[in-house]
């Protein structure tokens, strides 16, 4: 079965366009699929921001899928064969390898970006079974690996495109082929980043170093690296350097819960003016009940659930977008929101994943109901 088309909503295409722009300054044309020289002394710092749900993973997904199309050699940090003089390179970095495996679950070969800033040093012998690997070289005879280990390697990099998981395959430690790791010597052509909120100033001079073209993705609700004095390696950039995704896709059209997640992350809103706002959606929309206490069995029925908790003064807003939760006592799956004010307030939902309807939304003021 084909997979249906992607349809971008207005800002992902605005951003989509822009980097689209970036990269063909650099020699890449994603529309015509088409590579030229990279341009001499060209470098390029773009940032992708918005919160989570705002579809920023999905828009670094697709560029991927673009520029390999294009031709563009994506560098996995496992194994990196001589380099060719007409060859374009692209890595695609996250600062930790469980943010990396994310991106790895939805098909993009990511790696961490210590694996990037530092390449494996192979013993000689064993390197040309990864050039053989990688499609650089021939069948090689190396002494001590009979043939079937050697189908068993070929067998497992045709299923997963790892070097060091191919030569396991045949029997080898790492300490039998890796020998040591170096800094990287020579450049690359494009860098994406994922939660670079996480980044520090010199890891992105260190990225910079290496990558002409460098795109961050980051939320800029998370908390900021320590030492950073409360900004973001992207805060800093100019505001035509920094393309922002507003709209919250993880939740449908014409939801409540969406609308309200909305209204809390605009800092012009207080909260005695958010309460407001929920009142008046509940007078006009029979989905959404305003409760001046916590109602138990409203809410035990209500497959959406929303409610007011206490934050600390100065804490940023968090994930209004919304996470995958396991309910382990009603053993029910849902999604827990929730949302942080400057002020103190804060409003936290939970919604049910199992009601046919998910169609009703409580609101209580009184102490929060966890989920």
């Amino acid at each position: 079965m084909q997979a249906p088309a992607l349809t971008f909503s207005d800002d992902q295409a605005e951003a989509y366009d822009r980097l689209a722009a970036a990269f063909l300054g650099a020699g890449v044309d994603l529309a015509e699929g088409s590579l030229t020289p990279m341009p001499e002394g060209r470098t390029s710092v773009l940032a992708v921001v918005g919160k989570a749900g705002s579809g920023k993973t999905m828009l670094l997904a697709e560029l991927y899928r673009a520029l390999k199309a294009s031709g563009v050699d994506v560098i996995s940090g496992d194994y990196e064969g001589r380099r060719r003089k007409d060859r374009r390179t692209l890595a695609i970095l996250a600062p930790t390898n469980k943010a990396a495996s994310v991106l790895r679950l939805r098909g993009v070969p990511a790696t961490t970006i210590h694996r990037i800033l530092y390449t494996p040093v192979y013993d000689p012998e064993y390197e040309k079974i990864a050039e053989w690997l990688a499609g650089t070289g021939t069948r090689p005879s190396v002494e001590g690996l009979t043939d079937v280990a050697l189908d068993r390697a070929h067998a497992f990099y045709r299923q997963v495109a790892s070097i060091p998981g191919a030569l396991a395959a045949a029997g080898l430690k790492g300490s039998d082929f890796i020998k040591g790791w170096k800094r990287r010597e020579e450049p690359l052509d494009v860098g994406l980043v994922d939660e670079s909120s996480m980044l520090d100033e010199r890891q992105l001079e260190d990225l910079r170093e290496i990558f002409p073209t460098l795109v961050l993705f980051g939320d800029p609700a998370q908390l900021a690296p320590v030492g950073q004095s409360g900004e973001m390696v992207f805060d800093r950039l100019s505001a035509g350097r920094k393309l922002i995704l507003h709209r919250i896709h993880r939740q449908a059209e014409d939801n409540p819960i969406l609308d309200l997640a909305h209204a809390l992350g605009d800092d012009r809103l207080g909260f005695e003016e958010f309460e407001a706002l929920v009142q008046e959606q509940a007078r006009a929309d029979d989905r959404l009940v305003w409760a001046e206490r916590v109602e138990a069995r409203l809410m035990a029925r209500s497959p959406v659930l929303v409610w007011r908790t206490a934050c600390g003064r100065g804490r940023r807003a968090a994930d209004i977008g919304g996470v995958d939760h396991q309910d382990r006592k009603a053993g029910r799956r849902g999604a827990v929101h929730s949302a942080c004010r400057a002020d103190g307030g804060g409003v936290s939902a939970w919604r049910g994943g199992d009601d046919p309807q998910g169609a009703r939304l409580a609101m209580g003021r009184g102490a929060g109901l966890r989920a």
